[in-house]
């Protein structure tokens, strides 16, 4: 019997991680997931692995990754671009933590161990990991670098997807779905139960508001995740010509460099750098006290505000009612984000406490993940007999799961933290 173990991701979005005995063990993605209370990280690994593989960057799928390591010597396997972005997250997490007053779980050093057992693979590259085991890479069009993880027991595949986009946006042109047969799928879930807007019209709209906010005296302040939405927050807004100083900061300014050094993997480099050389960027205080003399665009970490230069931006401009705040991404709950998405409230002050915003705020639905619609699709055409839903909220999940017993009829079920299911 093959089986998969859910130690992360299970009915939540954050911590991914997934131990999956298909011949041998694999560690499928090993996140951690920041929030108010603090960090929370997956269950344990307690079994001895032949791989870890991380689909992408992102922390709530790579960010626990040197804490494995302070107990394994097992080879980790991911994408050259996932491994140069992880990093930058697992220094930035160290530091966050510090920032806190919580103790890390691993420190440089072990960050710096962690590249004694990576090994970085190309798309479309089938690595021999045994004699019964091999192991490809795919374009999962997320953000750079993401990759679908297929794994092939002698006649038998087994197919995760980690996060993934199949249709394209400003960056990228879109998963690769021509990944030969499968039988069993591992899946997100993220958006399992709706479908989203037109991308062309979110992208005219967020242009529009911006550029009213600005002409109105405002500042139009965009707090965006670090790895793919800064940068393709301006491909859109330098795109469209949005007439204002915009800014980048925050980590996204690092994790620009790498879209320029591997350009080769995103959709239209030339205009990426051609927008990237029109923005202002953050290069410390003064440059803060700078933008808040004079109306200007500002996209900033951290996208769920939680954390980052766009507090500061936030607790300045958010009793102005000619400023606003534009959401641009996935906000998980409890965070700040999703506090002033819902309730039009912010913490503020040490004891952070909720107050009334008196500034506009909006979401734009930007995501970098499937619509239910999508899934759908991508599900149908690779017909596996057998899925797992993974990485989606709570009520969700169900949605998702009834609808592909609906239209595609397949096997389907929703794992569960620390809950072992044998298949096959």
């Amino acid at each position: 019997m093959y089986s998969i173990t859910g130690l992360g991701a299970c009915q939540e979005v954050g911590r991914s991680g997934f131990l999956l005995d298909f011949g041998e063990k694999f560690l499928l993605d090993y996140g951690l997931k920041l929030n108010p209370k603090g960090i929370e990280y997956p269950l344990d690994v307690n079994a001895n692995i032949k791989a870890a593989i991380i689909s992408h960057a992102h922390l709530d799928h790579s960010g626990y990754l040197p804490y494995f390591y302070t107990k394994s010597e097992a080879i980790s396997f991911m994408t050259q671009p996932t491994l140069e972005i992880a990093e930058i997250l697992w220094l930035d997490s160290i530091k966050i933590a510090e920032f806190e007053g919580l103790m890390p779980r691993y420190t440089k050093k072990e960050v710096q161990r962690t590249h004694k057992y990576n090994f970085i693979s190309n798309y479309k590259k089938k690595m021999h990991l045994s004699n019964d085991n091999s192991l490809e890479f795919f374009d999962a069009g997320h953000i750079l670098g993401s990759a679908f993880v297929k794994l092939t027991h002698n006649d038998k595949s087994f197919l995760y997807t980690g996060d993934f986009k199949a249709t394209e946006t400003q960056l990228h042109v879109g998963a690769d779905l021509n990944v030969g047969k499968l039988d069993y799928v591992l899946i997100e879930s993220t958006y399992g139960d709706r479908e989203h807007p037109n991308r062309k019209d979110v992208e005219r709209s967020l242009c529009e508001s911006v550029q009213q906010t600005i002409d109105n005296g405002g500042w139009a302040i965009i707090p965006a995740f670090a790895v793919g939405r800064s940068q393709e927050l301006v491909d859109i807004l330098t795109g469209y010509g949005v007439q204002a100083d915009i800014w980048l900061d925050g980590m996204g300014k690092q994790v620009a460099d790498l879209y320029i050094k591997h350009s080769e993997l995103i959709k239209n480099p030339k205009k990426l750098k051609a927008g990237l050389s029109q923005v202002k960027w953050v290069t410390g205080i003064g440059d803060r006290k700078k933008i808040l003399k004079k109306p200007c665009v500002v996209v900033t970490t951290s996208g769920m505000m939680k954390g980052g230069p766009v507090v500061g931006y936030a607790q300045k401009l958010m009793n102005d009612p000619n400023s606003k705040i534009h959401l641009s991404g996935y906000q998980a709950l409890e965070t700040p984000g999703r506090m002033l998405q819902d309730e039009g409230m912010l913490p503020y002050g040490p004891g952070e406490t909720p107050l009334k915003v008196s500034c506009k705020y909006e979401k734009y639905v930007l995501s970098a993940h499937p619509s239910q619609e999508e899934m759908i699709g991508v599900l149908k055409k690779w017909s596996p007999k057998k899925i797992f839903l993974v990485h989606g909220d709570k009520d969700v999940m169900p949605v998702f799961k009834n609808k592909i017993k609906e239209r595609l009829g397949i096997d389907t079920t929703i794992l569960e933290l620390g809950k072992k299911i044998e298949f096959d």
